[in-house]
């Protein structure tokens, strides 16, 4: 069947996973991700993936917004950057990106029908407990398109894993890992360690240098026991590059960057949170490895300056302020709370959408502290399962909560309430799209 639509490729997409989801009876990536499933699409389309130089990018936290930074670095070098990310906001397009553009839903479409023969011979192979990952799938659609494009460098945004990711399956000579913290314990647990050696998997045997960004004490220091620095050289936030002088206001954050090669002083970067800082300050250095250089201080400060990445501590609105972050756990909401304290917003209302298999009890908790009141929601349409005793978690920390559906009513609620100056969204990217949707916003082209 020739697939006409986007919802149609889409679906493609998931086609597999969704077939063998009754039939999966482990949760560990270890033993149900099968990425060399991946290997064999990508060989058979014809090996995209093996005309272009990748980096990858994993981690818990901020692996997006740095893999975004990286791009639009090199972007405003002059090269032509591919970027791979998830989840998406508003379109499954947003996914795939040159030079900021998100692929047109006609090539979208015409790819995943180049994709479609090779992924339904492999269909025919496999046992009912078995799948070809959605984002191997997407990401094989991705790779023509950046080989179509002549891109100069892809840089990948792994899933939720690392070792057993389906992007791992292709050559990386660069690596790098943004703060790790535990996440997804079913799949790549169920200790921190765990999912430590997980993330490091994508440090390859062909991998020459990895960045990796600011950790706790405790991830840094099994990060240095577990790395092989036999074969890889490695950099290190506070080692090889750091931000420091970081000053948070309303509108973003502004810091200064020093590298083991180069001063970086008074950047803004128009995203909030001093994570944001350190996620530049890892940008940097992998630009500088990249390149085997340092950058020009102008480019450097006009791409923060412009730099957009949705529903990342993003200030949506004013009067009153509107912030929507991706919090899905509890150190991501300690972040939130961190940055609206800096920021002395004095009445704050926080809409929540948490899925069970998240930190949605972490979340409340967070949110509880830093809020006058919580308004619990959930997505229009999601795949995910929402906790049912959400609100009673809720009710426990401030008596007010309520819960409200849909979310426009949600988003009417707080904003009756004349006494609050910042209306705070947390949740899921399924759950930051309705968000979206309702502030008319387009995502389709990001710039540079």
């Amino acid at each position: 069947m020739t697939l006409t639509t986007l919802k149609q490729a889409e679906n493609l997409i998931y086609q597999s996973y969704m077939r063998a989801v009754p039939n999966i009876l482990h949760e560990q990536d270890d033993i149900v991700k099968k990425p060399e499933l991946t290997r064999s699409l990508l060989d058979d389309i014809g090996k995209p993936d093996q005309n272009g130089t990748n980096i990858l990018v994993t981690g818990s936290k901020g692996k997006g917004s740095t893999s975004k930074m990286i791009a639009s670095l090199l972007g405003h070098l002059g090269y032509k950057v591919g970027l791979f990310t998830s989840p998406h906001i508003l379109h499954f397009t947003e996914r795939i990106r040159v030079n900021g553009k998100s692929i047109s839903e006609g090539d979208f479409i015409r790819l995943a029908n180049q994709v479609a023969p090779s992924f339904n011979e492999i269909e025919k192979t496999l046992p009912p407990h078995h799948y070809q990952g959605p984002i191997g799938v997407a990401l094989s659609i991705a790779l023509l398109y950046f080989n179509e494009q002549k891109t100069d460098v892809n840089i990948i945004e792994c899933g939720r894993g690392g070792k057993y990711d389906d992007t791992n399956v292709i050559n990386n000579e660069l690596a790098v890992i943004t703060p790790i913290m535990e996440e997804h314990l079913n799949h790549l647990g169920p200790t921190l360690e765990d999912i430590i050696i997980h993330k490091l998997g994508i440090v390859k045997e062909k991998t020459k240098n990895v960045v990796i960004s600011k950790q706790s004490p405790y991830v840094q220091e099994v990060i240095k026991e577990k790395l092989n620095t036999n074969n890889v050289h490695a950099f290190y936030d506070s080692t090889h590059f750091h931000a420091f002088n970081i000053h948070i206001t309303q509108d973003g954050v502004s810091f200064s960057v020093e590298t083991n090669e180069s001063n970086y002083s008074n950047i803004f970067l128009s995203l909030l949170g001093e994570f944001q800082a350190n996620n530049a300050a890892a940008a940097l250095k992998t630009c500088e490895v990249f390149l085997n250089k340092t950058l020009p201080l102008k480019d450097v400060k006009k791409c923060f300056q412009k730099l957009k990445w949705p529903g990342r501590c993003e200030i949506i609105d004013h009067s009153p302020s509107v912030i929507v972050d991706g919090a899905i756990h509890r150190e991501s909401a300690k972040y939130v709370k961190k940055i609206l304290d800096e920021s002395g917003f004095k009445s704050i209302v926080s809409i929540l959408a948490v899925p069970e298999d998240k930190d949605y009890k972490g979340v409340i908790k967070e949110a509880a502290s830093f809020s006058k009141q919580i308004i619990i929601t959930k997505p229009s349409v999601s795949h995910k399962t929402f906790p049912k005793d959400a609100l009673a978690v809720s009710a426990a920390y401030l008596s007010n909560s309520i819960e409200i559906y849909p979310l426009e009513s949600a988003v009417q609620k707080a904003k009756a309430n004349p006494r609050i100056d910042c209306i705070v969204i947390l949740g899921t990217q399924t759950f930051i799209s309705d968000v979206k949707r309702i502030w008319k916003q387009s995502l389709a082209d990001l710039g540079i």
